[in-house]
């Protein structure tokens, strides 16, 4: 291997000659390896939400910093809200999170559903009813979880695992005997993110974009069963 000592030295000039050699001769400077944390927390800008003075321009606001196609809603109100929302879930995963394509919001007062994603036309239903940014957090959290997670269709319910073709309860059952940590998951996050691993990793996704601080037994669950950008996430447990 060929090193151009003078062309490594100029590049390190800021540095100290002690820290200039240590730095030339590092395995990961000689080989062009980056440290992990490098990529994890790399220099991040955070989104300003700016209010909308028009649908038309929230939507493009959407559009531009989302890559959503559309906002599905005729309240101008609400699809600020959503904005904002998006924002917030953007820069508290320093940008690493992928949107649905398309967010249509109602308003159904008497029905029992915040919302849902339909994963097939990648679009989040959002009741406008209830608490849009906590809907919407959570069915982010769910679709960034299948993204990161290659068993996440084995970590719904007993049911929806049934329904999506397969068998294997391994993960399911693990979690739901696991009485320390459904201890932990009820009295911290709530009791619907008890009932399957994919639940608990939405709930607590939804539990920290409300500001809620967890404990780092719920960041060690939440690690365990492949949530999304656990490591940005985790200034905001209590980490020992």
């Amino acid at each position: 291997m060929k090193i151009n000592f003078l062309q490594c030295f100029l590049l390190n000039k800021s540095l100290t000659p002690g820290k200039k050699i240590r730095k030339m001769f590092s395995f990961q400077n000689l080989c062009g390896i980056k440290k992990k944390s490098d990529d994890v927390f790399e220099k991040f800008t955070p989104l300003v939400c700016k209010k909308s003075a028009s649908i038309e321009e929230a939507k493009d606001f959407a559009r531009q910093n989302f890559n959503l196609l559309d906002i599905n809603c005729t309240k101008l109100s609400e699809i600020n809200s959503v904005n904002r929302g998006l924002c917030n879930l953007y820069n508290m995963n320093k940008g690493k999170l992928v949107f649905p394509q398309i967010i249509r919001i109602y308003t159904n007062k008497y029905s029992r559903y915040s919302g849902e994603y339909d994963s097939l036309s990648k679009t989040i239903t959002l009741n406008g009813a209830y608490n849009i940014f906590t809907t919407l957090a959570h069915e982010i959290g769910h679709i960034n979880h299948e993204k990161s997670s290659g068993n996440y269709l084995k970590m719904g319910k007993k049911a929806e695992i049934s329904a999506a073709g397969f068998s294997d309860f391994s993960l399911f059952d693990k979690f739901i005997h696991d009485k320390q940590g459904q201890r932990a998951i009820r009295r911290e996050v709530c009791s619907y993110a008890c009932s399957s691993p994919a639940e608990f990793i939405a709930c607590t996704f939804e539990s920290l974009a409300n500001g809620r601080k967890l404990s780092d037994d719920i960041f060690l669950l939440y690690k365990e069963y492949e949530g999304p950008n656990a490591e940005i996430l985790k200034p905001l447990f209590y980490c020992k």
